[in-house]
């Protein structure tokens, strides 16, 4: 998962329900809209969260290859 999903009703989840086995998340939280989002962060790489004039923008992804 690249793009990130809006989850609903951020009152209403948890954490647990969020994990995923195996899988590295990055949930942002925005309280001045009250939304949440949810993306994959990479196997190998960053994760930027940009936000303009104090509203989230984008989120972009710094994706790598571990070479052996």
């Amino acid at each position: 998962m690249i793009n990130p999903k809006k989850l609903p009703h951020i009152d209403s989840i948890t954490l647990e329900s969020q994990l995923e086995d195996g899988k590295i998340h990055v949930i942002i939280v925005d309280g001045i809209k009250q939304e949440a989002w949810i993306t994959e962060a990479p196997e190998h790489g960053k994760t930027l969260v940009e936000t303009r004039k104090g509203n989230l923008a984008r989120v972009e992804f710094e994706i790598g290859f571990k070479l052996n």
